[in-house]
């Protein structure tokens, strides 16, 4: 296993590096509601350097199957939340853009009729007939894309789907039910993991890597995990143990532990590892991944907008990538879309 995470090093360690560079240029008092990864520093630099262009995430199918935040470029507009969503569509406006092994994954020639947003954050997304038309196997895939991708936007707080103005409580033909006032807490790429009693479980959201022909990305995957009352700790152990079986990767060595209940202070929720947490040990630096799927994860959650690491007795922590990280991890700090 360890084989495997080391081989992602150093591309994870560069894309962060690069991230953290630009969110010293003024974006961390931003707050993104979601991941995202840019290929390039040349692709990131075009999208900044065009008053045309705003960064959004597109939540897109890759190679396997797995429903992954993809960053593209997309025109200022007066309606984002409608214009985001047309570009799930497959054969639409997303063709282009896509890189290789991604698919949008609404049916071909839907339309969005509307995406209005009232005054509560209750997003009601209207489309055409031809989303009645989705596969059996890609309608979970499809709900979750239009959820995901409409609440990263601070207005969304839930969204209905609906077709030609008639809420889609099931698919037809299938009869897997939908649902109304849909939020991320619904899940995504869900699985059960290792967790025996799922009864005695909840569903948490947790930051994993996925690669695909050499390109690693962060992938959001809902587990169950142990309804044990200290969610926080259950979230870094699941960080720390992938799920069995999975394609999923931990950016953690497995001998990681917490030696402390993690506090929330002031938004900040403050982790005390013990010293597996290197992934040099001689330089005493830890994966820049692990960093990264930490913040992602744990602000993700109500109430938490940074992340305070102390390992051992040092409140230091250097990265593999160079850079030292001497107090709170914010979200823009590992996302340099700062959506």
């Amino acid at each position: 296993m360890m084989y495997r995470r080391r081989s992602l090093t150093i591309v994870a360690a560069v894309l962060l590096l690069l991230m953290l560079l630009a969110a010293c240029g003024g974006a961390a008092d931003q707050k993104p509601d979601s991941v995202s990864y840019v290929k390039n520093k040349s692709d990131l630099a075009k999208i900044s350097k065009s008053n045309k262009y705003i960064q959004r995430e597109l939540f897109l199918t890759d190679a396997s199957g797995l429903l992954v935040p993809q960053p593209t470029g997309l025109p200022e507009t007066h309606a984002p939340v409608k214009q985001v969503l047309g570009y799930l569509v497959k054969d639409g406006p997303v063709t282009d853009l896509l890189p290789s092994g991604f698919q949008a994954v609404l049916p071909s020639d839907t339309e969005v009729n509307s995406a209005v947003v009232d005054s509560r954050g209750q997003l009601t997304a209207d489309f055409s007939k031809e989303l009645l038309g989705a596969r059996p196997e890609d309608q979970e895939k499809i709900v979750q894309s239009i959820v995901w991708t409409a609440t990263q936007f601070d207005m969304v707080k839930s969204v209905t789907i609906s077709v030609n103005g008639k809420t889609l409580n099931e698919w037809p033909g299938s009869g897997l039910p939908v649902g109304r006032d849909l939020t991320r807490a619904d899940g995504i790429n869900t699985t059960f993991g290792s967790v025996a009693d799922v009864t005695a479980s909840q569903p948490q959201t947790v930051y994993y890597l996925a690669t695909d022909k050499g390109k690693s990305f962060d992938v959001p995957v809902t587990v169950r995990i142990s309804d044990t009352g200290d969610l926080l700790s259950g979230l870094v152990n699941a960080l720390i143990h992938e799920p069995v079986g999975s394609d999923f990767i931990s950016a953690f060595n497995p001998d990681t532990q917490l030696l402390e209940k993690p506090v929330v202070s002031d938004g900040v929720v403050h982790l005390h590892f013990n010293s597996a947490i290197y992934e040099d040990k001689a330089s005493k630096a830890i994966s820049d991944q692990a960093l990264r799927s930490l913040v992602l994860t744990l602000t993700g959650e109500s109430g938490i907008r940074q992340v305070s690491i102390k390992i051992g007795n040092s409140g230091k922590v250097l990265l593999e990538s160079g850079k030292t990280i001497t107090g709170p991890v914010s979200r823009s700090m590992v996302n340099a879309t700062g959506l």
